[in-house]
């Protein structure tokens, strides 16, 4: 089948090359990421402006391509899917594999989404929004505490503050730039925390899973995973299925989870959309992109079996930690292991070398822009 990727960067490595492995022909829409470019998974790369993509440009775009269905790869192109589904299926008669508006929109705002948790009794952080209220808030959550924007992705505005003065003083420029935000209990976890990719069909069944245990992340108090290990545990399970089982949720579903105590796990927040990550599963045997689209063009949900112990690393981020953490030396595993039969690189490896030296360079150059950095730092 043609399948679309709307948006993304180093997200469309692991899933396009899953899906090209499965027999399927990948093109990228609206990406003016290198990365992509680059895959040799990927058969072309198609460039838009999302902020004036309508439903006939899409139309346009897509005529004569024989897609069979459009995976969204990024917050803001999976945001205007979600939008237009019903409209885009109708006009092109290509599948979305995204939620339908009203749940997604409540999934992607952090603060509905912690507020759903609560009402359902759903671990996760004590969480309020701000509004000026900040005696109120410090009497609620307490301190530390994190500020949090409604939306945002890659951790981007979110500030660590120890009292008042702080929760007042930082609070103001970042609601400026990102709009709506919450002060949010600061859960004082191991030095890792773990991601939850599942799916859920129309009917409430499930198709396998993969939980990874992130051990070790840029930044380096609250970051994407740059080092990763696919795990079972049935209690994170429960806790995710529980909230997809309320939400009526149909299709994948990324969770972030933090365990606050030795098996007291919160979940801090739902991706509506696919995470680089997803190539930790792949590894593990269970390929998300095949389940998406066999579920959505057949109503057949294929079964694999899962592998937990391998490894995934990205090497851009991993250089960013080892240069950032004072852990370097000695974490466990070595970040001097680049070999192994359980370790995978999520920018592509050396199958998708070009790729992975342009995610590389991409890299280092966010990290030289100081404005990124800032953006990037708020809890270090």
């Amino acid at each position: 089948m043609n399948i679309i990727l709307f948006g993304g960067g180093l997200q469309v490595l692991s899933i396009a090359r899953s899906l090209k492995e499965k027999g399927h022909t990948v093109d990228v829409v609206g990406t003016h990421n290198e990365i992509s470019k680059r895959s040799r998974y990927v058969r072309q790369c198609t460039d838009i402006n999302l902020e004036t993509l309508d439903v006939v440009e899409f139309t346009a775009l897509a005529k004569d391509k024989e897609y069979a269905v459009i995976i969204p790869m990024e917050d803001d192109y999976a945001t205007w899917l979600s939008a237009n589904k019903k409209e885009v299926e109708k006009s092109t008669g290509i599948k979305c594999a995204v939620m339908d508006y009203d749940i997604y929109t409540l999934a992607s705002d952090k603060t509905r989404f912690m507020g759903f948790c609560k009402k359902h009794e759903i671990p996760h952080p004590k969480t309020g929004i701000i509004n000026g209220n900040y005696d109120d808030l410090a009497t609620a959550i307490g301190f530390p505490s994190l500020i949090k924007p409604s939306h945002s992705a890659g951790s981007r505005g979110i500030k660590l503050v120890n009292n008042v003065d702080e929760l007042k003083r930082f609070s103001k420029e970042i609601i400026a730039e990102y709009g709506e935000c919450t002060l949010q209990e600061y859960i004082h976890s191991k030095d890792y925390y773990y991601n939850a990719m599942l799916y859920r069909t129309a009917d409430g069944q499930y198709g396998n899973h993969t939980i990874t245990k992130i051990m070790r992340y840029y930044p380096i108090k609250g970051g994407s995973s740059s080092f990763c290990m696919s795990i079972e545990n049935d209690r994170i399970l429960e806790i995710c299925k529980k909230a997809l089982d309320k939400l009526g949720w149909v299709g994948f579903a990324d969770f972030d989870i933090l365990e606050k105590g030795d098996g007291d796990y919160r979940i801090i927040e739902i991706n509506p959309r696919i995470p680089a990550s997803v190539q930790a599963a792949a590894a593990s045997g269970v390929h998300f992109g095949e389940m998406i689209i066999k579920d959505i063009t057949e109503g057949v949900l294929p079964q694999y079996t899962y592998t937990p112990g391998m490894q995934l690393r990205c090497l851009g981020l991993d250089i960013a930690w080892f240069l950032s953490s004072p852990n370097r030396w000695k974490c466990k595993p070595s970040w001097f292991k680049f070999f192994g039969k359980r370790l995978h690189y999520q920018d592509g490896g050396i199958k998708d070398l070009l790729a992975m030296c342009t995610s590389i360079w991409m890299g280092i150059k966010k990290q030289m822009n100081p404005e990124f950095r800032k953006k990037k730092g708020g809890m270090n």
